[in-house]
C-alpha cells in the first residue's frame, strides 16, 4: 500500500477514506510479517536439508523436505505460503476486530497513521520492493524458463507468465522484496541518514 497518495487532512475528523487506509495498512503487515515466519521457515528447512537430506518418516519427506528439493525452492514454497498464510488470516479477522470500531475511531488511526512520516517511509519502500520482486520475477523467468521449467516463455504476456510461474512464487518474490524494501528502509534511514530527517 504507498500510504504517499491517500489524501491527509489537516484533522483527524475530517481523514477521508479511513477505512480503506487502515484495512490497506494492517493487510500489507499481516502480508509482511507473513513473508517473514514463511523465510524464517524456508531458512530452517535449508538447514534440515543441509544436515538431514533424507529420512524414512513420511511426514519429514511430504512436509519438511520432499524429495529432490534445492534450497531456493524450499525458501521460495515456505516464504509464498507463509505470506499467503498471514494475509488470509488477517483478512479473516480483520472484520471481526474492527467491526467494534465507531466512525471517528477509524478516522483517528488512519489519520495517525498518515501523519507519521516514517510509517509513510516504510510503506512506500515496502511497495517499492514488491514491486521489484515481482518483475525482477518475470525478467528471471522470461531469461531462463527452464529454472521454472517453463516452455514458450519468451512470447507470452508478463500475466500469463505469472499464471505460468504458480502462486507461490508470485507471493514469494512479492514477500521477499518487500521485506527487502523495509530493510534497505532502515539502512537508509538509520544508517546513512542517522535517523534524522
Amino acid at each position: 500500500m504507498l500510504s504517499t497518495f491517500w489524501p491527509h487532512t489537516e484533522y483527524a475528523e475530517d481523514q477521508p477514506f479511513p477505512k480503506l487506509v487502515l484495512t490497506g495498512h494492517v493487510l500489507d503487515r499481516s502480508f509482511q510479517a507473513g513473508a517473514f515466519l514463511g523465510s524464517t521457515t524456508g531458512l530452517i528447512r535449508i538447514g534440515l536439508l543441509a544436515y538431514q537430506p533424507t529420512s524414512n518418516n513420511k511426514f519429514y519427506t511430504r512436509f519438511i523436505i520432499p524429495p529432490g528439493s534445492t534450497p531456493a525452492t524450499l525458501l521460495m514454497r515456505s516464504t509464498g505460503t507463509g505470506a499467503v498464510i498471514g494475509l488470509g488470516a488477517m483478512a479473516a479477522m480483520l472484520p471481526y476486530y474492527l467491526v467494534k470500531w465507531e466512525p471517528i475511531e477509524w478516522q483517528d488511526r488512519s489519520w495517525r497513521l498518515l501523519e507519521n512520516p516514517g510509517q509513510v517511509e516504510v510503506d512506500t519502500w515496502g511497495f517499492a520492493g514488491a514491486v521489484m520482486g515481482v518483475t525482477g520475477l518475470v525478467v528471471m523467468a522470461r531469461r531462463n524458463g527452464r529454472m521454472f521449467q517453463l516452455t514458450g516463455h519468451e512470447e507470452v504476456s508478463s500475466l500469463v507468465l505469472l499464471r505460468a510461474l504458480g502462486w507461490r512464487n508470485v507471493f514469494a518474490s512479492a514477500g521477499m522484496g518487500s521485506l527487502s524494501g523495509v530493510l534497505g528502509y532502515l539502512g537508509w534511514r538509520y544508517g546513512l541518514m542517522g535517523g534524522k530527517r
